[in-house]
């Protein structure tokens, strides 16, 4: 069942040009049920837009008080309902909302995307799964800012060859651009297990990559990429190889905190063109 949260998300998602079809495919519903809420969402945002009208001369007094005392849109409410004004505190926020008169606070999720301990390829993690016992072993790099899949092998062991074959693919950032990963996180277990008993550290090393940690507390790494896991049980076996898999995840629409609709992939490119500039 599709939450409010899902509905908003697919709205946006159309308006952002993505296309039905795949939607429907990420959501595990019909395109038919995508267009229904597509549909859905054009009626209410009219009659939302008939309850939130007000008069010219209301308007006039918002701006008026808002501009003389800088007050808040609940007192400006009441004021209004002082002076026997019909209008509701719904009207009266959404217009200030609209007219830049309220301040917004910054989400948590905002400010740690761009805080500077936590901006793209700061730190890469790296985990392992099976989907069933009978399945290979997907082996993953993801940035942990952007959450984009920088590298993905799948092997049905794992050894020292597929870890370094994991980590060659990241050897793009140190070859052809200047921004260098700053830390690599290993998933305890296995991971670090290879890591300190072969020549692996010298290989990363080579890659740009010199600080390089293990999970201390165990499924800390596999628990923030829990929901590409559950994306990867669900939909990896739709594509023909892991590649075809990772080009959809890293281009499947998100929404950011400031409610825009992006693409890792397209958080991740603007960052190498900042960096670059």
């Amino acid at each position: 069942m599709l939450t409010g949260a899902d509905k908003n998300f697919i709205v946006q998602s159309v308006e952002n040009g993505y296309r039905v079809v795949d939607l429907a495919k990420m959501f595990n519903v019909t395109p038919r049920r995508i267009q229904q809420i597509i549909k859905e969402s054009s009626e209410e945002g009219q009659d939302r837009k008939k309850s939130t009208e007000i008069t010219s001369d209301v308007a006039h007094e918002i701006e008026e008080l808002w501009s003389a005392y800088k007050i808040g849109s609940r007192t400006i409410y009441y004021l209004l309902k002082s002076k026997g004004r019909n209008v509701s505190y719904y009207q009266v926020y959404n217009f200030m909302k609209e007219k830049k008169m309220v301040k917004q606070k910054q989400s948590r999720a905002n400010k740690s995307m761009y805080d500077a301990q936590n901006r793209p390829l700061s730190n890469i993690l790296m985990d392992y799964h099976q989907t069933r016992l009978d399945y290979p072993y997907a082996i993953v790099c993801v940035d942990q800012a952007t959450k984009k899949v920088l590298s993905i092998t799948e092997s049905r062991k794992i050894t020292k060859d597929v870890m370094e074959s994991t980590i060659n693919n990241l050897s793009f950032f140190h070859d052809k651009t200047d921004i260098k990963i700053d830390k690599l996180i290993l998933r305890s277990g296995i991971l670090t297990i290879l890591y300190g008993a072969t020549d692996l550290k010298y290989s990363i090393r080579k890659k740009g990559i010199e600080n390089v940690e293990s999970d201390k507390n165990g499924g800390k790494v596999h628990l923030a990429l829990s929901k590409f896991w559950q994306s990867y049980d669900k939909f990896r076996w739709t594509f023909d190889n892991s590649s075809d898999f990772v080009y959809w995840y890293n281009n499947r629409p998100v929404m950011k905190s400031d409610n825009r609709v992006t693409t890792p992939n397209q958080i991740m490119e603007q960052y190498l063109v900042n960096q670059q500039s």
